[in-house]
């Protein structure tokens, strides 16, 4: 094998994988139906230099959305057909290029092999394919927390201007993709800086940066989200299905000064069907309560979660709301389609328990050697975590949507955990050790069958 195995592999699976990712054939297309896409391609319709773009405003029948999604539609020129065609190509972009970014990490050509294999095979589940065949923010998203997670790790492996300006790049592009990346990125590069003031100081100047830049990131996209309304429907959901059901939840936000409780309850309490809570969003009769929503609906509902830590927590939750946090292949992506159908039969192959387990090992690993990409799985595991619970929180309605994510980062998670501990010198070291005795074994069974014959 050659010194570049692993890169050599991972072109060759790049052009196959683009090949079939652009063949796939969704007739009709699945987007028609819902509303969200409607507003991105509206959005996308504005030019690039407006501030409609960017900060774009509430009006009727258009909610506005972070602006990276509009952009990136607006590059494939608003065309249905031309995105979907890009987000195809940015999937397999982002799929070939942190595949070569963690090889970079990997010492032995077989560690790189099998990360390569099964990362691909990886991203050929359909419950990340399938959504590049929609025109809503999860292809665009997932995408770019790939290409961003990469553009991360190849600052760690080599600090170089380039690196550092693309990394800065990509997490603003990834953070405009949806609400909840800000608070994420804030944590996950709090958490680096811990770790590199204790084991890497060289370091550490530069994730501060990135932690500043996350800051900014974050105020931005606030103001951007209240301009645009976008924490209206939000807080509507969850007031309506989970705090009208509960009186003494309902007497707290009617003590702060929520309006219309009493008929709000009588209107939209218990309702059998999710969608039911459509009409509310426009209806008239409640629009001093809407006014209050926009005004002070989040900042209380950020108050009760905080007085109520058993809500924040989860810990009211029925079992079967709170496995929807692992959903996968959801009713938005249509049928399974293309050589897609081959690893459906192997994913979802990894659980929570098993990834924490393998990152107990690897956190013994990390102990004996002390490379940071050793500890960089049980980082994802945290920031993963408070992602699921954050996004859970924060709209009640279609957390399988809002949480499709969940699923692929654990498989993604093991796939790397497993490859970083078969690529550990701590592994070799003890898989050479149990090969040497099971020689020394046969050795001296052959050397007692020998003796025997000798005798005999």
């Amino acid at each position: 094998m050659t010194k570049d195995i692993g890169n050599k592999i991972n072109f060759t699976l790049f052009i196959i994988a683009l090949f079939f990712n652009l063949m796939i054939n969704i007739n009709p297309p699945v987007w028609k139906g819902y509303a969200d896409p409607y507003d991105y391609l509206k959005q996308s319709k504005e030019s690039i230099f407006s501030k409609e773009m960017y900060f774009p405003k509430k009006c009727d029948n258009f909610f506005p959305r972070p602006f990276t999604v509009p952009l990136l539609y607006k590059i494939a020129n608003s065309d249905p057909d031309k995105i979907i065609l890009m987000q195809r190509f940015l999937h397999t972009i982002a799929t070939f290029f942190l595949c070569y970014v963690v090889m970079l990490f990997l010492k032995t050509n077989y560690s790189k092999i099998i990360f390569c294999l099964f990362w691909y095979l990886l991203m050929s589940w359909w419950n990340i394919v399938g959504w590049t065949n929609t025109l809503l923010s999860e292809s665009i998203s997932i995408s770019l927390m790939f290409i961003w997670i990469g553009s991360f790790l190849i600052v760690i492996y080599k600090k170089t201007n380039f690196n550092i300006i693309f990394h800065l790049l990509i997490t603003i592009l990834f953070s405009f993709t949806r609400d909840s990346w800000p608070y994420i990125l804030i944590i996950f590069y709090t958490l680096n800086i811990l770790y590199f003031l204790r084991f890497d100081k060289k370091l550490i100047s530069i994730n501060i940066c990135f932690l500043l830049l996350s800051i900014g990131v974050f105020y931005i996209q606030q103001k951007s989200a209240i301009i645009g309304q976008r924490y209206r429907l939000p807080v509507m959901n969850n007031i309506v299905f989970r705090i009208l059901p509960n009186n003494e939840y309902l007497k707290w936000f009617t003590d702060r000064g929520m309006p219309s409780s009493n008929e709000l309850q009588k209107k939209y309490s218990n309702l059998p069907d999710w969608k039911m809570i459509y009409p509310l969003y426009n209806d008239t009769c409640f629009s001093e309560f809407s006014d209050w929503v926009i005004k002070d609906g989040k900042s209380t509902y950020t108050k009760f979660l905080i007085t109520h830590p058993s809500n924040f927590f989860l810990l009211n939750e029925k079992k079967e709301n709170l496995n929807k946090i692992f959903a996968y292949n959801i009713n938005y992506t249509g049928n399974i389609n293309g050589y897609c159908e081959y690893s459906e039969k192997i994913f979802p192959f990894f659980n929570l328990l098993s990834i924490i387990l393998l990152n107990i090992i690897l956190l013994f690993i990390f102990y004996k050697e002390k490379l940071f990409i050793c500890l960089f799985p049980a980082i994802l595991i945290i920031i993963f975590t408070l992602n699921a619970i954050l996004l859970y929180i924060a709209d009640t309605l279609e957390v399988e949507r809002h949480l499709f994510i969940t699923n692929i980062s654990i498989q993604f998670i093991g796939i790397l955990s497993i490859v970083l501990i078969f690529d550990s010198k701590t592994f070799q070291s003890i898989f050479n050790k149990i090969t040497d005795k099971i020689k020394i074994k046969t050795l001296l069974i052959k050397l007692g069958i020998e003796k025997k014959k000798l005798f005999n």
